[in-house]
């Protein structure tokens, strides 16, 4: 091959090699700014909902909805277990159903609740500024304030319930029946630890103690739906 074709041919190589880089720098350049801006937009979310005192509320709207998603799935595993007429299939089912159902009215019903609430408090403040502050930044707080609120309210009991949820999806492939019952029986009482614990830890008193008394509820859930059972 003659040396001027094999220099034209090594040239057009590197031509399109600095093109190609040329492109891919401009990319990750584009790729950083985004994720700058969306660092920037977090941290903004952050201190607005802080600010509001969002933090404290969706954590008390947390533990309570995940305890209430806890105990009824706990409740839908007992009662089946008792009747023994139920299915894995039927307990995964009426779980997600119930789960959904928590999640969705939970969050609806927080939003709703939170942005009245705030609206009112803002009114308030409009009537004494005798100025409107619609659209102001105090007003996109609050949608973001009740935004982050259902967000919480609507996931905590979805999770809480999916955990023991989880051993009836393996029933008829590794494990029977019985044995998903204890070990829902066991991973509930676990959330119901960790909530506990969470809530000792934010009250700064024994995690221990608060893990152990929201067991406790669990557990006298259990009895009582076993003593019910027992009746005539």
């Amino acid at each position: 091959m003659p040396t001027c074709v094999q220099a034209s041919i090594i040239s057009g190589i590197r031509e399109t090699i600095e093109w190609d880089s040329q492109i891919l720098f401009k990319r990750l350049i584009s790729v950083s700014k985004r994720i700058t801006m969306l660092k920037r937009q977090i941290e903004t979310f952050r201190r607005e909902i802080t600010r509001m005192g969002a933090g404290e509320i969706a954590r008390r709207y947390f533990v309570m909805n995940a305890f209430d998603g806890a105990l009824t799935i706990l409740g839908i595993v007992v009662g089946f277990a008792i009747s023994g007429e139920g299915s894995s299939r039927h307990v995964v089912s009426a779980g997600a159903g119930a789960g959904l159902a928590m999640g969705i009215s939970g969050g609806v019903g927080a939003y709703m609740a939170e942005i009245a609430e705030r609206r009112q408090q803002l009114r308030e403040l409009e009537k004494h500024m005798h100025h409107s502050l619609k659209g102001s930044r105090m007003d996109r707080a609050i949608r973001l304030t009740a935004f982050w609120v259902a967000l919480v309210d609507g996931i905590s009991p979805a999770i809480a319930a999916a955990i023991p949820i989880a051993p009836f999806l393996l029933v008829g492939a590794t494990i029977t029946f019985h044995v998903a019952v204890i070990a829902s029986i066991i991973l509930n009482l676990v959330v119901l630890f960790i909530l506990g614990a969470f809530l000792g830890r934010v009250s700064r008193g024994s995690m221990w103690l608060h893990g152990v008394l929201m067991m406790g509820a669990g557990g006298i859930t259990v009895l009582i739906l076993l003593f019910a059972s027992s009746l005539p």
